[in-house]
């Protein structure tokens, strides 16, 4: 029986010095060359007392192992470490390394676990210029799907590191974000800090401007010109263009119109606000001889309809009326409902409306 024990420990202590080294709980598979270096850096580390010295060599060790061992096994190491030397100011680096090992392993909630482990237990620490808590916050919104979540890093983000970041785009993506969780009161307000923090000259993304500045007209403007169908919305503008071409009013038409970006363009263009003077002379081009068809152009769906009309007394006399589906869910009283919202001039380029 003492011989097959002492058969077995030895078997043990060969493959051991064969294929790889066992220190403090963590195995790591080296090459004998490899396994000698490693040992003398251990040993370098667990004698030596200054934490910014063991630092020193725990770079040397990360810079050996890379390539060598495989990331579980350096996390083995790592966190192994941590655990001992719960003191070291340094160990909010070292599971920052492990967190990235998993995010590149795939393993993405063991990395999100140690980033928030990070950002909960450790002090932050400054390492090359860059803070680890920013560089964990970073990673986590690259990962963290929970919006909820996201607002909370998202915020942490401004308040701790606004000299690292574009704080303009991060006012941008926090209120998307709170639009997401129905927190409209709150989204309204980061749209706004997006707004007054808004440089044209840094920002490419003038769509972003646009929509934002939109959302927000939407949400302070009186929504009495929105219509819950399509159906009454175009039998009120028609009705309107019937009374306004007799009496000359065109005061009639601008009632209907959409308080919020309405267009009046022609189909080449881009959709653009009106200009204000045509909006407000709209009467000098009313016309006793101006038709409106029976039916909505074939072009209509569910989301946007067009209405051709005629004998507009315009150096175009063709102009279609625009309507579509307001998509606006921080209010409930018009989110669905509809508008009429611009004017094209001018015959559809390669279409045919179903006019009768």
């Amino acid at each position: 029986m003492k011989i097959r024990i002492i058969l077995f420990i030895l078997i043990i202590a060969l493959l051991l010095s064969i294929s790889g080294c066992y220190k403090d709980g963590y195995f790591l598979s080296l090459k004998s060359n490899d396994r000698v270096r490693f040992n003398k850096l251990h040993r370098q580390l667990e004698t030596e007392l200054s934490y910014e010295k063991k630092f020193i060599i725990m770079r040397q060790i990360l810079e050996f192992l890379s390539g060598k061992a495989s990331n579980g096994e350096i996390n083995l190491f790592l966190t192994t470490y941590v655990e001992k030397n719960q003191d070291d100011p340094f160990s909010a680096y070292y599971l920052m390394v492990v967190a990235r090992n998993y995010r590149e392993d795939m393993a993405y909630p063991f990395a999100i676990n140690y980033y928030e482990r990070i950002l909960k237990n450790h002090n932050d620490l400054q390492y090359m210029g860059n803070s680890i808590h920013f560089l964990c916050l970073r990673d986590l919104l690259d990962m963290i799907e929970e919006d909820e979540v996201r607002i909370l890093y998202y915020k942490d983000m401004i308040t701790r590191f606004s000299d690292y970041i574009n704080v303009n785009e991060t006012y941008y993506h926090l209120g998307d974000t709170y639009a997401r969780v129905g927190e409209w009161d709150q989204a309204i307000q980061t749209y706004r800090k997006f707004l007054d923090t808004y440089d044209s000259s840094a920002s490419a993304d003038s769509y972003a401007k646009e929509r934002i500045m939109e959302l927000l007209a939407y949400y302070s403007t009186d929504k009495n010109w929105t219509f819950e169908s399509l159906d009454l919305l175009v039998d009120k503008v028609v009705n309107n263009i019937n009374e306004a071409k007799f009496r000359n009013d065109g005061r009639l038409l601008r009632a209907n119109m959409s308080k919020v970006n309405f267009f009046a363009i022609s189909w080449e263009e881009g959709e653009t606000t009106a200009d204000p003077e045509f909006i407000a002379n709209l009467g000098i081009f009313l016309s006793p001889r101006i038709y409106v068809s029976k039916i909505l152009d074939k072009a209509s769906n569910q989301q946007e309809a067009y209405l051709k009309t005629t004998g507009w007394s315009y150096r175009i006399s063709t102009w279609y009326l625009y309507f579509k589906k307001i998509n606006f869910p921080a209010d409930s009283e018009i989110h669905g409902n509809w508008e009429w919202a611009g004017i094209y001039f001018g015959e559809k380029p390669f279409a045919v409306s179903d006019e009768r």
